[in-house]
């Protein structure tokens, strides 16, 4: 017997028979929707409708991500600082970052596990308070394995816990038909973070030192992020007997694809409602996808730690260097909010190649920064690189909300984060060590350009377009 499977397409799984939910109510019902029992309706409906605690959850997670990623992405300003007081070589120094990058993606699948059972109430606290630790510490280091031991361990553990791979596991759960603008607003915390820490941790730099200014971060931390999360953040609509958008399903207790929701030269993929990791590990778009998280997480890393150096390098002062990785951050909370909403209405692949097609554009630009002599070039790549490549990211978590929608999100997005974390420790390794080796950035700036054409490679291969579910309301 001969097993022909060249009709396959990239949506299907690879493994047959996957494991899915043996439990899961899309076994016996509708294919490709998401089911609610009637007596949930019902009672919702029975009630008056309030405010959706959704836009609560998005607030505190934007609130969350502004003062912990946006700190993390603000490295490159310490990063200056502490290479003029001590000397070290570029390469070991970034090595710093690598090793938080890799504890990142080794502890990511834990993470996400930790977030689908305890949820961010619980979690979130907790990765504040290792965060606060780390800050502290930092604050005494004298030598380069204080920093390694510091950032690449104490920290990371933290930041894993607060970082965008738990908190796109998180907002798909709370939306569905606008999940690409929750997203956008969610991730451009980190933006918006950027450019106001940046700027802050220099001139905190400048008038107390860098070391001060880990206690003051240390501070902020304990007294933000930890209460905050703690009294603030659900797991689920469900918990609030609420519904995803705020939307009370159909009569049917279904939001289900719209007709013409597949390609007519498609067949319908079966698939299931409740995704397990398993599952999604069997599929080709759970690979292609990882090749694009790997990607964001090199181009990402290479500039977070490497473009201030680069400013400064070429001339200009390290307060401008600074400011600068704040507007990078701000654009890439305009770019994120955009793409996000513009990928609702376009599709997913379309709205990350127009993002990684800006992003692209701005990395030439800065390649031809040499001097001082041209200013205006630093700031047309921060408008683009910021727009094109902030979007990238809450597209690619819409993404997979839609190619693996289900309980088990938090551990399948944690396993992506493992290709951001590997794919993030080369970028920012590789370019201090072709630094120091050749005494320029451009071959490193190169790379980045390949690494965002892989991406969009990806993007399109693992085809989202096909799974998107819009919900329906009553009236609809």
């Amino acid at each position: 017997m001969v097993l022909n499977l060249t009709h396959l397409t990239l949506r299907q799984p690879l493994c047959i028979n996957p494991p899915f939910l043996e439990n899961s109510p899309g076994r016996q019902k509708k294919e490709n929707s998401l089911q609610f029992p009637r007596e949930r309706i019902d009672r919702v409906n029975a009630k008056p409708q309030r405010f959706y605690y959704g836009w609560v959850i998005v607030g505190v997670s934007f609130l969350t991500l502004f003062f912990s990623l946006g700190t993390r992405f603000s490295f490159g300003v310490f990063y200056v600082a502490i290479l003029k007081e001590y000397g070290w070589g570029r390469g070991e120094t970034a090595g710093a970052f690598s090793l938080a990058l890799l504890i990142h993606a080794l502890f990511a699948v834990v993470t996400g596990k930790l977030i689908d059972r305890f949820g961010p109430r619980a979690l979130f606290p907790l990765g504040a308070a290792f965060l606060a630790i780390g800050f502290a510490a930092a604050s005494g280091i004298t030598a380069i394995w204080h920093l390694y031991l510091v950032l690449g361990v104490v920290m990371a553990m933290g930041v894993n816990t607060l970082a965008f791979a738990p908190h796109m596991s998180l907002i798909p759960r709370w939306f569905v038909k606008k999940r690409g603008l929750a997203c956008g607003l969610v991730v451009s915390g980190i933006g918006v973070g950027t450019m106001v820490m940046a700027p802050f941790i220099q001139f905190m730099i400048d008038t107390v030192g860098w070391r001060s200014a880990f206690l003051i971060l240390a501070g902020i931390v304990i007294g933000v992020v930890v209460p905050m999360t703690a009294l603030f953040q659900r797991r689920s609509p469900e918990d609030l007997g609420q519904f995803p958008d705020g939307i009370v399903p159909d009569s049917g207790g279904t939001y289900a694809p719209q007709p013409n929701e597949f390609p007519k030269d498609t067949q319908s993929p079966h698939l299931p409602e409740q995704w397990t990791l398993r599952a999604a590990i069997c599929t080709k778009a759970f690979w292609w996808m990882t090749l694009l998280n790997s990607s964001v997480g090199f181009s990402t890393n290479m500039l977070v730690v490497h473009q201030a150096a680069h400013v400064v390098d070429a001339g200009y002062s390290p307060s401008l260097a600074a400011l600068l990785v704040g507007l990078v951050g701000l654009f890439r909370s305009t770019g994120g909010v955009l793409g996000g909403s513009i990928s609702d209405r376009v599709g997913r692949e379309i709205g990350c190649t127009l993002g990684g097609g800006f992003a692209s554009v701005g990395i030439v630009l800065f390649l031809l920064v040499r001097d001082t002599t041209s200013p205006w070039i630093l700031y047309v790549f921060v408008i683009l690189f910021g727009l094109g490549h902030g979007s990238i990211g809450p597209i690619q978590a819409a993404a997979v909300g839609d190619l693996f929608p289900g309980s088990s999100l938090g551990i399948i997005m944690g396993t992506f984060s493992i290709g951001w974390g590997l794919g993030g420790a080369l970028g920012a390794f590789l370019g201090g060590y072709f630094y120091d080796q050749v005494g320029s950035y451009t071959f490193p700036f190169l790379l980045v350009l390949v690494n965002i054409s892989l991406g969009l490679l990806g993007m399109w291969m693992a085809a989202p377009r096909h799974r998107r579910i819009r919900p329906r309301s009553k009236a609809g």
